[in-house]
């Protein structure tokens, strides 16, 4: 799940009918969700107040891995001044860690080490509520991808990423699904499971 447009603050008002509209298809799949793992960044404490709303989560708990990226002293500035920087020091991009900042590769390492907790601890829905970006690298992880194809990974406002885990392993159902198509692959995901 992610966050939304709006980048610091409050979330848009898209952003919020976005989140509302997720969590009641979820609740009218009827999915009992145990916990849900917070990015501390306030756009994810709100997505995360309103799909408590319509989910009654067991536990919600703010997990520090789900923050988005920081870019350091880039942050304020456009992605193309990051990109001319990669390529000044002779480094893709997806490794560039500005002073004060993190890599793709810290992200995703990130996100991969939280996934693997949630698998490896108790068998229960867990809603990992967190940043386009970070699922982006967490799902170029899981299909085995590039940080290279970043941008085609990057969900829009409110996508939702479904993946159930066999046996310890992680296996994608739904990805970046938007809300407005969400109920057809909630739907097409419980018969597939049926």
């Amino acid at each position: 799940m992610t966050a939304g447009f709006a980048c610091v603050g409050r979330r848009s008002w898209r952003g919020r009918d976005d989140i509302r509209a997720v969590g009641d298809s979820l609740a009218a799949s009827e999915i009992a969700v145990g916990q849900m793992l917070v990015s501390p960044m306030s756009r994810a404490r709100e997505s995360a107040e309103l799909l408590a709303a319509a989910l009654a989560p067991d536990d919600v708990r703010v997990n520090e891995r789900l923050v988005a990226k920081n870019s350091g002293h880039l942050g304020e500035k456009s992605g193309d001044l990051a990109a001319v920087e990669a390529t000044r020091q002779g480094m893709p991009i997806h490794q560039l860690r500005s002073p004060g900042g993190d890599s793709s590769e810290d992200v995703q390492a990130r996100y991969v080490r939280l996934l693997n907790d949630v698998c490896s601890g108790p068998h229960r829905t867990t809603v990992l509520v967190g940043h386009g970006g970070g699922i982006a690298c967490l799902l170029l992880h899981l299909t085995g991808q590039s940080l290279g194809r970043y941008l085609e990974y990057v969900p829009e406002s409110a996508g939702l990423t479904w993946i159930e885990v066999d046996e310890g392993r992680p296996r994608i159902q739904v990805m970046n699904a938007r809300p407005t198509a969400l109920t057809d692959h909630l739907q097409l995901t419980a018969r597939a499971a049926r």
